[in-house]
């Protein structure tokens, strides 16, 4: 009878330790900072916070995102890096966006009153732990305020 319950009790705690993670939980962006300034190309920094739900951490390989600003396309989102999350945590994932001036133009008004902004973070990340990977679909929507001046301010250093 015993080498049965040991095997109902492996059989059980491995069924909670595979269990699927859950999404992490977008939280806004932080520190943001324009490094270029162009009438093409710009480039632009942020720190991007999230919260870890799990009780375990991961390990972020790639992401891959469509950010749009007021549901219109602003930027691409590409990261390809082994980055660890830890686990029960808020974590900030650093990023940098390439983004043309055309695209925010159309918000500029928004921008320059600091009135908040519809950001949409949709796209794909791969995740891994130990040996296992997934393919998780990413679809954050926040609305937050971008200070323009702060991150301008980053131009001069």
């Amino acid at each position: 009878m015993k080498p049965f319950n040991y095997a109902v009790l492996f059989f059980l705690f491995f069924l909670t330790a595979c269990s699927e993670p859950q999404s992490f939980e977008f939280k806004g962006l932080q520190d943001i900072q324009l490094d270029k300034l162009t009438m093409g190309k710009n480039k632009l920094r942020a720190n991007i916070k999230y919260h870890n739900p799990n009780a375990f951490s991961l390990v972020l390989k790639q992401i891959d995102c469509k950010v749009l600003m007021n549901n219109g396309q602003f930027t691409n989102l590409k990261l390809d890096t082994n980055f660890v999350i830890p686990a029960k945590k808020d974590f900030l994932l650093p990023a940098q966006f390439e983004f043309q001036m055309s695209d925010l133009v159309k918000n500029s008004m928004d921008l320059l009153f600091n009135k908040p902004i519809k950001l949409n973070i949709v796209g794909n990340a791969t995740l891994s732990k130990g040996m296992f990977t997934k393919t998780v679909p990413i679809a954050y929507e926040t609305t937050q305020k971008l200070n323009l001046g702060a991150a301008l301010s980053g131009l001069n250093k």
